[in-house]
């Protein structure tokens, strides 16, 4: 009997104080691995509609004062080219870049370059670097329509000789 009362006991006995935890919901920073020395060097694609990086090993789009990353197969933006970066998802990337494959954006960015000579771009590439040391990094290069900005200017080629063709269209 004597078994039985011990293991009744035992058996018995209140249960543990048992605490569960809930899962919290954390938010977390996805930030992208990237690194910039200096802020890079864009070309302006007319057709697209917006700037796109050129020399360097990322997939990055300036587009009406935000700055657009493609990595990893993820969209990230920015306000400045060092970040911080903030993931974004497809649907809620501006139609303007969400509509272009980077297959695309990367064929039309090259043939941009390849439409001048070396030395055209070195000398843009130079004149946009003074600019912006004196401008905040959010703004479009001068001379350039920023998107989003003047929508008044369909067009802005700018010719060899460092003219610029402005094709204003019919604001109605």
């Amino acid at each position: 009997m004597m078994v039985l009362g011990a293991a009744g006991i035992i058996f018995w006995q209140a249960p543990a104080h048992v605490q569960a935890a809930l899962p919290l919901a954390m938010a977390t920073r996805h930030d992208p691995d990237v690194s910039f020395d200096a802020r890079p060097d864009f070309i302006y694609l007319d057709d697209y509609g917006f700037y796109v990086a050129w020399g360097v090993p990322y997939d990055l789009i300036f587009f009406d004062d935000y700055y657009f990353l493609f990595r990893d197969g993820y969209w990230y933006r920015s306000r400045g080219y060092r970040g911080p970066w903030g993931r974004v998802r497809n649907d809620d990337l501006p139609m303007t870049i969400r509509r272009r494959s980077w297959g695309d954006i990367r064929q039309r960015r090259d043939t941009e370059y390849r439409r001048y000579d070396r030395g055209f771009w070195d000398n843009r590439f130079r004149m946009d670097r003074e600019r912006w040391r004196s401008r905040d990094n959010r703004n479009a290069p001068e001379g350039r329509p920023a998107p989003g900005r003047d929508r008044g200017f369909e067009d802005c080629r700018e010719q060899p000789g460092g003219e610029r063709d402005f094709e204003r269209r019919d604001r109605r």
